[in-house]
């Protein structure tokens, strides 16, 4: 049952099959919107830890954002990895 529902999205009042395909363009999607919304690479690791930490949180209480969160988490990971954190240079 867990394994079925981890693979389904609410999508209005529709079940969807979500898929990594679906996966990597909300990621896309996610990535662009953070980076126009917060330009600047400063304290982007704080930000990743609290996107890891509001994912936890989803995981035990709210299984129907742990597919928003997982999302924010790879976007905030991939801006890690390609930019940097700017407040950390010389740390």
């Amino acid at each position: 049952m867990l394994e079925k529902f981890t693979k389904r999205k609410l999508k209005g009042a529709k079940l969807i099959e979500y898929t990594d395909e679906n996966f990597i363009q909300d990621l896309r999607r996610e990535l662009q919107s953070a980076r126009k919304k917060f330009p600047s690479s400063d304290a982007v690791l704080a930000a990743l830890t609290e996107e890891v930490g509001e994912l936890a949180k989803a995981h035990m209480e709210e299984w129907n954002r742990v597919i928003k969160e997982a999302v924010q988490v790879a976007a905030m990971a991939i801006r890690v990895a390609v930019e940097g954190d700017a407040t950390l240079i010389g740390v």
